[in-house]
């Protein structure tokens, strides 16, 4: 068979074509996959509560952002220091639920402190979240406590203690902060409900920042440690934290980067009624002039 040069030079074209097809179609696929993930909303999980005591019984539940048929099954872990607590596998409904429930009676729930909830689906949809247990009945307390402003009234702190309660609690505008006092305990949680507009901690861009956690036995500006702290909940009026309070703190500073009423606000309220003073006074000398007294 005689192979002329069109007839090659036709083979060559053809095969470069179908290498350039299949080379932009696995780039397409490629590029196409990590969007995909990335448009997924996270995988969601809730607890019944933040706190738990001996004989609870703890409920995880939740939603995941895609339902694949070819994987049935969420896994659920419970850890305390890294050691595995408890751990389940459960069915993922038709509509993306989950709900599990666990009995903290068991002999391996034997340590007070914080607990960590981890829920897997694949490798890229999991989530993580914690809570505090402790063996022995702690009161809970879930009340507001009225915060002094500066010659503008007051704001509401909204709290839940466990194992103590507040005792004190006051706004510095200087270091833009909130100082709580507690009253005697032996160690618990604190969820704290911070008002936004009232209190709130922001980068320069207005993007949220974390708040700063101090605590202290006695007070003492150099005794004054800082503390991890976890925001359960953000909304666009608030945000909750939850931390751990050790033995015999007393004393937590929250420091974040705003705080009511601003200098700058009180500035402008002085300055224009300085402006409107001044205003009326002219007003006053200008009808004595137009005006003289007969």
């Amino acid at each position: 068979m005689k192979i002329s040069k069109g007839h090659i030079e036709n083979k060559l074209n053809f095969a470069v074509k179908n290498t350039i097809f299949l080379i932009l179609t696995i780039a397409v696929v490629a590029g196409t996959i990590p969007t995909f993930a990335e448009a997924l909303d996270p995988l969601s999980i809730t607890l019944s509560k933040d706190v738990y005591n001996k004989g609870d019984i703890l409920v995880v539940f939740g939603t995941v952002p895609v339902v694949f048929t070819d994987i049935p099954d969420i896994t659920i872990q419970i850890l305390f220091e890294e050691q595995v607590i408890e751990i389940a596998q459960i069915k993922v409904a038709e509509d993306g639920t989950y709900a599990k429930d666990f009995n903290t009676n068991a002999e391996k729930w034997a340590h007070d402190g914080q607990y960590v909830v981890k829920v897997f689906y694949t490798e890229d949809i999991f989530n993580v979240t914690n809570f505090q247990f402790f063996q022995n009945i702690v009161t809970e307390t879930s009340s507001v406590f009225p915060i002094d402003i500066p010659n503008a009234g007051t704001f509401d702190l909204e709290y839940t203690a466990s194992g103590f309660d507040i005792k004190d609690a006051e706004l510095n505008q200087d270091r833009y902060s909130i100082l709580i006092e507690l009253t005697e305990n032996s160690g618990g949680n604190l969820i704290l409900k911070l008002p936004r507009e009232s209190f709130d901690s922001k980068t320069g861009d207005g993007t949220d920042e974390i708040f700063i956690v101090l605590v202290s036995k006695d007070n003492e500006s150099d005794s004054f440690i800082e503390v991890q702290i976890t925001e359960i909940e953000t909304t666009s009026d608030f945000r909750t934290i939850n931390l751990q309070i050790e033995e015999d703190e007393k004393f937590i500073e929250i420091i974040g980067t705003y705080v009511i009423p601003e200098f700058g606000s009180i500035v402008i309220m002085i300055l224009l009624v300085a402006i409107t003073s001044v205003i009326i006074i002219s007003k006053n000398k200008f009808s004595f002039h137009l005006y003289p007294k007969i």
